[in-house]
């Protein structure tokens, strides 16, 4: 790499900036990129904070989906549920829900899922974020009656698929939202903010389990479903009231629409008329970049050009989340049970693990800004290796004192995992995708997520079973080698995002800049403001992006 005192060769202009915008426009969008780019986080809050608060608003339908999967997965250790729906184990002392059962159960919910996924990339694109969110949310009001009032696990595996579907949507809506509502040095905090919530509502659900343990007969399981009741009704209402995308609006050409959008985002008189235009410009001038490759919005604009290397990282990292150990938690309980905790304590101590998970998120906000996401994540996928090697070795040992040493390793382990690949996960899915298809990236990333539950959720039960393979904490070696090949990959090919504008990013990617030197290469992203014509490009700009590379 060059010195400090000759960062030319470090420079790359767009590889194509006939952009056909006015310069007077592209000249404002300039100064809106400078000026968000400059802005403190201190300085950001207290602007943006109606544009936080919507954003944090429409994720809470995540605490829903965290506060679901936590009650199945612990329904199947739940001695009311088993008795229910479950079959006499072999010793004839209790019940058991067989794995091709929550295995069949699972898969269903994630077909379902991915069906919600492919939707709601084409009704976000088309109608925006909040009348999508609006009625998926109303009509989860229904699908959430399928499960309390389920006479066999049939009619609850068919709940699965309502429930997935609709989850799918809350998945990447939520996130682009997020991603698309306030400046780049509030953004890391508003898309990990959507793993805080998936987090709040494992910890709600398992502590709702813990309470309703010693409930008599069905209402142990029955009560927990209940309070799901709660959530949609609220958000609803607010999601009504939210604004729309600026980006939606911008790209749909709604630029009235944007501009009020845009100022509902900050405190009452902090946009001037100019300042809407600007950030508008600034919209247009990134889109109109990626229009330089793909004219339109597709699942197939995913897999050409530069796109397909984003949608590939993409996809890898969040499929990480399912290789990396973490779907033992879901399943902790059975994991607790299964090297000899009662069943009292096992959900006593899923209780605090997902306590921690979430003070983990909160920790991770600290150094996001500091450290960026690819550190983050490397580093966290190298703690849990270490730990899941030790619970593997602690899995061959049966004594009290291994039963509460494996017990704290799976609370540091979700620890680790919320301070760092979890909620980093969900800031890098939602930045790095070009704005014109950051709906089916994220769509396509999170079904590379599902697709390895699937091959996840087949495993992991039969992991833990008795009645199946009886690994119990032994596992934890399996997800450990799976956690290093991960951590392989991430290191090659992950870049770093900090820092970066959308255009920014689009550049960088365009000028095929390889991943471990995102954050030292510097980007020119308005370079035709001194070249309208673009011959200076034409004639240095891919010199000086070999000489970046070379040097």
């Amino acid at each position: 790499m060059s010195s400090p005192e000759d960062p030319k060769p470090d420079t790359v202009v767009v590889a194509n900036h006939d952009t056909g915008m006015d310069p007077f426009l592209v000249a404002q969008a300039q100064q809106a990129a400078a000026k968000e780019k400059a802005m403190p986080l201190k300085q950001a809050v207290p602007i943006f904070w109606r544009g936080m608060f919507w954003s944090g608003i429409l994720s809470v339908a995540l605490v829903m989906e965290g506060f679901d999967v936590v009650q199945l997965g612990a329904f199947y250790a739940q001695p009311a549920f088993q008795k229910h729906f479950g079959e006499p184990t072999s010793s004839g002392s209790g019940y058991y829900i067989p794995a091709n059962w929550q295995s069949a159960i699972g898969n269903s919910g994630t077909a379902g899922t991915v069906l919600g996924l492919i939707f709601n990339a084409w009704a976000q694109y088309r109608y925006g974020s909040k009348w999508v969110y609006v009625g998926a949310m109303t009509l989860l009001i229904g699908a959430l009656a399928f499960t309390p009032f389920a006479p066999s696990l049939t009619v609850i595996l068919i709940g699965s698929i309502f429930i997935g579907f609709l989850n799918g949507i809350f998945q990447t809506l939520t996130t682009a939202y997020a991603a698309e509502l306030c400046p780049m040095v509030v953004r890391p905090y508003l898309t990990s903010w959507v793993n805080v919530c998936w987090t709040l509502g494992a910890l709600l659900g398992s502590a709702t389990q813990n309470a309703t343990l010693n409930f008599p007969g069905d209402s142990a399981w029955k009560t927990p479903l209940y309070l799901q009741w709660i959530w949609p009704g609220p958000l609803i209402v607010a999601a009504i009231f939210a604004p729309e995308s600026p980006w939606h609006l911008t790209r749909t050409g709604q630029i009235d629409e944007a501009k009020k959008s845009i100022s509902r985002l900050a405190y009452p008189g902090y946009y001037s008329e100019d300042d809407l235009t600007a950030q508008v410009a600034l919209m247009q001038h990134t889109l109109a970049i990626e229009a330089l490759e793909h004219k339109d919005q597709s699942f197939l604009n995913c897999f050409k050009g530069t796109n397909l290397r984003r949608t590939e990282i993409v996809a890898a990292v969040f499929a990480v989340q399912q290789w990396c150990g973490q779907p033992m938690t879901s399943l902790s309980t059975q994991l607790l049970t299964s090297v000899g905790l009662s069943v009292t304590n096992s959900f006593r101590i899923s209780l605090a693990t997902y306590g921690m998970g979430l003070l983990g998120t909160l920790l991770m906000w600290g150094g996001i800004g500091r450290f960026g996401r690819r550190r983050i994540y490397l580093v966290g996928q190298a703690g849990m290796a270490i730990v899941l090697g030790v619970m593997g070795i602690l899995g061959f040992f049966k004594t009290t004192a291994i039963v509460y040493t494996t017990s704290a390793m799976l609370i540091f382990m979700n620890f680790i995992f919320q301070c760092t690949v979890g909620p980093a996960c969900y800031t890098y899915v939602a930045e790095l995708p070009a704005a014109e298809v950051r709906s089916p990236t994220i769509v396509v990333a999170r079904g590379a997520y599902i697709l390895s539950g699937l091959v996840t959720g087949q495993l992991t039960p039969r992991m833990l079973s008795t009645e199946e393979w009886d690994w119990g904490a032994k596992c934890g070696l399996f997800w450990m080698g799976t956690n290093i090949l991960g951590l392989i990959y991430c290191y090659f090919r992950m870049p770093e995002t900090r820092g970066r504008t959308f255009g920014e990013l689009d550049i960088l990617f365009s000028n095929h800049v390889p991943a471990r030197k995102f954050a030292s290469t510097n980007v020119e992203e308005f370079e035709e403001l001194n070249d309208p014509m673009g011959e200076k490009e034409k004639e240095t700009g891919e010199v000086q992006h070999v000489e970046a590379l070379a040097s």
